[in-house]
């Protein structure tokens, strides 16, 4: 079957534009390397006379990935003998991972093999580096753990050794090995090797790092930042809590690092510099807090967060926030403050949709870039970004303050940064709304007293502002900020009722909009805001503005607010505001029949009552008279909705207002008959004219006949309608094979069996039922879908007489089709199938004739390809642990071996275990 001429042919196909040729070709050249000849076939490619390169790294390649499946020592010899050819760097680099993975995998390598590769290096040192490296990542990734522990112990007690090689190869004057040496280091700090212990390779890596630093080589001294970043992470002592817990040589090497990094430092320090320093700090934190080193590191920290890059700043935002509850911190988070807020102003003044979103602001490339860092190296980070990370920052510094009594202090750094001098300077305003965020990102979780008189001139700053464009951008934090003010800020009346006009001057700003609806409606929930003239103005406003609202979400808020105050004044027995509110939600609701009523329109006043009514329902549904208004709002508004409905649109109305539907037959407890039944012929109408779209409908029909019990004119229409509606859904599934229509439909024929079973159990049509049923079961794959009509089995036996002739015919059709598919039943769902079959058991089923059933099911579906006796086996266990099971409870091993009967999980069956339940039934 393989061949080296034929492996090469399909090699040469793999760039044939036709996509069944090339995919043909592949799939060959992967089973070759699975296969037990892909050795065999790679030295016959590697030993033909002038192959081309990209032949001899495939080859190559297929010898690695043959011998990490299977580790044959026997290869050894000849890939000794490959490092002697003149291959490509690519084929040569395979060689050096697959003779590491023979080391590795044979243990009488280990011992000798770091003697033997430092005789390599003396003559080929970039291949002896590369075999050492490989050494450690395919110990890394030696699946056998008891092994990989075995050879780390191994390499652990040469770490001599290895340091000597170490040291040797950083002192090699070429670049090439430089960057070989270091990454050799940092697979080995990651596999076994612990550098903070050797003290010697520690200072020869720092004297390498102060070198490149003094001669500018940022992209060499990055290189060994993150080689000792590396350590740092994979080091034991890391997140260390007790000095003394700390080895003496290891804490004098700790020591001598901090101060090497201390007093490198300069104004205009590299990415993997900072990365590093921040990464060393936090978890050696120990070192520095409350030791000599304390001060020089804080400031220090101060510095860096000073750099002109923000990418670099950022870097140091994980010790910040280390740092939030260390007292001694003090005044140096202050010191940081400014610098925040400089470096969260956003580049332009003008208010963009985005920026209102939250969403990333379009930056150009070179924002924030710096001309000094070499190119390819990442320096940027977006304003959106920045600001985000940031607020944890502003919290830590505040925090910080707070410990220490200086929390008006931060306070009034930020009304120092909040004033602007000059309108017409447009960085002051930016400024400005930086400083204002900063406040923002803290007073969620901050208690600021109500008599604080910063945070009142803070107020008085904001509400001043004049009404201009320029400002917008301010506006819109204030707005954000507002918006927490409620669960802080007990503020008084007075400046209560300003801020709330201060959110009605922006209500319907296009961009502001939004989010002043937002602020309203939080603010609202202030129990001291029960001015009655404001309260009447908010009304006022609705009325007259109702239309102009920017969206629905916003008409939602508003709503919600104004309800509440209404509601305040409504408890004071003062109810003229709510009912001028309820009075123009029905005013506003009769006119969507009107022709001329817009899309827009319509939906805001499904909002408006939408709100209303959940509002309510939730919050005051116990008061007789809201409840009285309630009803009448839904007799008013009942009729005009029907009549809309059976108009002809354009516009698409029917999500929005079949949630309004579903909140009215709450409300109205199904008490207008008439009504109801109209109801309930347009829903089918609608839905008929679009079963795969709209069939949301039957469920809405669903869900009134699931109120049936109480109300026997819903019975009366269900059994009328009945055939109806179980001919089209049968029709359309058969048509459109829809799993939600299919989930829906069973939905509703659960519901016909609660309400009127033997109209169902009775007819005709029982049987197409049943087989559309099962013919989706079997042949669509949806979570949702085969949950339901697992339900609907279980709950049709439960149902079903085991007298009824078509009992057994109908056990045999729904065991088939569970058995036919359990290889693609979500394990979630699995325990159905049990308890579908405990209530067939219990139903005096002959479990016999259900084991066979199965059985003979099973050998189709699941097991085709299998032993017949391992199929027989399973098909026994499953009858034996439903026999065995206690109180109809699920069994946990019966549910563990439904859910393995799938491709990826049947390896994990314990078919001897199976047979010792089997012998227990």
């Amino acid at each position: 079957m393989f061949s080296t001429e034929e492996f090469i042919r399909q090699y040469q196909k793999l760039a044939n534009p036709d996509k069944t040729i090339s995919h043909q070709a592949n799939q060959y050249i992967l089973k070759l390397q699975q296969s037990k000849e892909a050795l065999t076939i790679a030295k016959q490619l590697l030993d033909l006379p002038n192959i081309q390169s990209e032949y001899q790294f495939i080859a190559c390649q297929m010898i690695y990935r043959r011998l990490k499946e299977e580790c044959n020592i026997s290869i050894q010899q000849y890939l000794l003998e490959l490092l002697a050819r003149p291959l490509p760097n690519v084929a040569m680099n395979q060689v050096c991972s697959s003779l590491a993975v023979i080391i590795v995998g044979n243990r009488s390598l280990w011992g000798g093999i770091l003697q033997e590769l430092i005789q390599l290096m003396k003559s080929r040192m970039a291949i002896g580096i590369e075999i050492l490296t490989q050494i450690a990542i395919q110990g890394k990734e030696w699946y056998k753990k008891s092994e990989q522990l075995r050879l780390q112990q191994e390499f652990i007690s040469q770490e001599n050794t290895l340091s000597e090689i170490f040291l040797s190869l950083l002192q090699v004057q070429d670049l090439n090995i430089f960057n070989q040496t270091v990454k050799c280091i940092e697979c080995w700090i990651q596999f076994s090797f612990n550098l903070f212990k050797d003290q010697k390779l520690t200072r020869e890596i720092l004297n390498l790092v102060y070198q490149t630093v003094i001669n500018n080589a940022r992209k060499y001294s990055d290189k060994l930042f993150a080689l000792l970043n590396e350590s740092v992470i994979y080091s034991q002592y890391n997140r260390q809590q007790n000095i003394n817990q700390i080895d003496s040589a290891v804490l004098q090497n700790l020591n001598f690092i901090l101060e090497f990094i201390i007093s490198i430092y300069n104004p205009l320090s590299s990415k993997g510099y900072v990365s590093f320093i921040t990464k060393f700090l936090c978890d050696f934190h120990v070192l520095v807090l409350n030791s000599k080193y304390e001060k020089d590191v804080f400031n220090l920290m101060s510095n860096i967060i000073q750099h002109p890059s923000r990418k670099i700043a950022f870097q140091t935002f994980e010790f910040w926030n280390q740092m939030r509850e260390y007292n001694n911190l003090q005044g140096v988070g202050l010191n940081i403050l400014q610098t925040m807020i400089d470096k969260c102003k956003m580049k332009t003044i003008k208010l963009t949709k985005e920026f209102v979103q939250g969403d990333p602001e379009e930056e150009e490339e070179n924002d924030y870039n710096l001309k000094y860092c070499n190119e390819g190296e990442e320096h940027f980070i977006s304003t959106s970004d920045f600001r985000e990370h940031s607020k944890d920052i502003f919290y830590s510094i505040y925090k910080s303050a707070e410990i220490n009594m200086q929390s008006d202090q931060y306070l009034y750094i930020v009304l120092k940064n909040l004033i602007i001098s000059d309108s017409s300077q447009h960085d002051q305003i930016l400024q400005s709304e930086s400083a204002l965020f900063s406040l923002y990102s803290i007073i969620e979780q901050t208690d600021i007293s109500v008599d604080n008189q910063i945070i009142l001139q803070i107020i008085q700053v904001i509400l001043t502002l004049p009404a201009h464009s320029n400002f917008d951008i301010i506006v819109k934090t204030s707005l954000q900020l507002f918006s927490e003010f409620p669960n802080q800020l007990q503020l008084h009346n007075d400046v209560l009722i300003q801020i709330t006009q201060y959110f009605f001057k922006y209500m319907l700003h296009p961009l502001l909009g939004p989010l002043a609806g937002v602020a309203f409606e939080q603010i609202c929930n202030l129990s001291s805001l029960n001015n009655v003239e404001l309260i009447s103005e908010s009304v006022k406003f609705l009325e007259l503005h109702f239309s102009e609202f920017i969206n629905q979400s916003q008409v939602s808020n508003y709503i919600e607010g104004i309800l509440k105050l209404c509601f305040r004044l409504f408890e004071e027995g003062k109810p003229d505001c709510l009912i001028q509110l309820f009075n123009f939600a029905n005013h506003q609701f009769q006119q969507v029949c009107n022709p001329q009523v817009t899309e827009k329109q319509f939906h805001y006043n499904n909002s408006l009552v939408i709100s209303m009514f959940q509002w309510v329902n939730l919050n005051a549904r116990e008061n007789d008279q809201i409840k009285q208004l309630l009803e009448l709002l839904c007799q008013s508004i009942f009729e005009p909705l029907l009549m809309f409905l059976q108009g002809q649109h354009t516009f698409s109305f029917y999500d929005d207002i079949l949630k309004l539907i579903q909140i009215i037959l709450k409300v109205s407890n199904f008490q207008n008959q008439q009504q109801v039944i109209h109801l309930l012929q347009i829903s089918y109408q609608i839905f008929h004219s679009d079963p795969i779209q709209k069939h949301h409908w039957l469920q809405l029909i669903t869900q009134v006949i699931s109120r049936s019990t109480d109300h026997q004119f819903i019975v009366q229409w269900a059994m009328v309608n009945d055939y109806q509606i179980h001919l089209f859904c049968i029709e359309s599934f058969n048509r459109w094979k829809d799993p939600d229509l299919m989930k829906v439909y069973v939905e509703y024929i659960i519901e016909c069996i609660r309400c009127c079973p033997q109209v169902l159990f009775d007819s005709p049509y029982l049987q197409k039922i049943i087989d559309v049923i099962c013919d989706a079961f079997l042949n669509l794959c949806s979570f949702e879908m085969q949950r339901e009509i697992l339900h609907f089995f279980k709950f049709l036996f439960q149902s079903l007489e085991n007298s009824k002739e078509y009992f057994n015919p109908l056990v045999v059709k729904v065991v088939s089709a569970i058995f036919m598919s359990i290889s693609d039943i979500n394990p979630a769902i699995v325990f159905q199938i049990i308890q579908i079959l405990l209530i067939i058991l219990k139903k005096q089923v002959n479990s016999n004739e259900l084991e066979e059933l199965i059985f003979q099911t099973l050998q189709k579906s699941w097991g085709k390809d299998k032993p017949s006796q391992n199929v027989k086996l399973v098909s026994q266990a499953i009858i034996s642990y439903i026999l065995i099971s206690e109180q109809g409870e699920i069994n946990r091993d019966l549910k563990i071996l439904l859910e393995n009967l799938r491709p990826i999980s049947e390896e994990e069956i314990n078919y001897i275990q199976l047979e010792i339940v089997i012998k227990r039934k």
